[in-house]
């Protein structure tokens, strides 16, 4: 049962997840009377939720059959990918000055320690909790409010793609560690442009390295280099 106090987020929320784990999958149409039966609300709070699911990205609408999981493809990643990079750099530009030095300092310790765990153990396990922390922190620190709401939509977006594309990205984390790295320095150091242009760097890269990626597998898919 969903909870009516706050119907309309809970029911994109919950829509939100079966598409992000996968449980509803791109390009498959969802059955909304058979959510709403499940979850006890009524029609309108689902079209509500898929209103603003469509604003996102998550579903497409198609008069007169339905509704559907969006279908991801080049073009919707790499819009999705530049409005990242854009609200990132300035989120960055904005929490460099005032993310507190013992803060930034944890981060850094954070990443040394995942790196020697790996080094050691040759376990992603590390790297991988750790991959999104400088991201989480300067957002955290931008101080915008804006900003904040629409990365976590576009993240959602990035992850889901990134899951149902390109999930094999072959040894993301221990190329996108270093990057990490030099963001966190240029911020530690307070180095304003530095960390911009850190942070831009280490985004073009990983919309390179997926979109590369990408490519090979539909080379793959089309039979290319047989």
């Amino acid at each position: 049962m969903i909870d009516k106090a706050t119907l309309g987020e809970q029911v994109e929320d919950a829509l939100r997840k079966e598409i992000l784990s996968g449980h509803l999958e791109p390009g498959q149409k969802i059955d909304l009377n058979e959510y709403a039966t499940t979850w006890g609300v009524s029609s309108t709070p689902m079209r509500d939720a898929v209103s603003r699911l469509e604003q996102i990205g998550f579903v497409t609408v198609l008069p007169r059959r339905g509704v559907y999981v969006a279908s991801i493809d080049q073009t919707t990643f790499k819009e999705t990918f530049e409005l990242r990079i854009a609200l990132e750099c300035m989120a960055v530009e904005l929490s460099t000055p005032v993310i507190p030095t013992e803060e930034i300092e944890h981060v850094l310790q954070e990443y040394r320690d995942a790196e020697r765990y790996f080094q050691g153990t040759g376990s992603r396990s590390r790297l991988i909790e750790v991959d999104y922390l400088v991201h989480q922190t300067v957002l955290h620190y931008c101080g915008n409010t804006r900003i904040i709401q629409i990365m976590h939509g576009l993240q959602d977006l990035i992850n889901w793609a990134r899951k149902t594309i390109v999930a094999h990205l072959p040894a993301a984390y221990e190329v996108t560690f270093p990057e990490h790295i030099e963001i966190v320095e240029a911020i530690l150091a307070r180095d304003v442009d530095r960390a911009v242009n850190a942070m831009r760097r280490h985004l073009e890269n990983s919309y390179e390295r997926t979109r590369s990626y990408w490519e090979q597998i539909e080379d793959q898919g089309n039979g290319s280099g047989n």
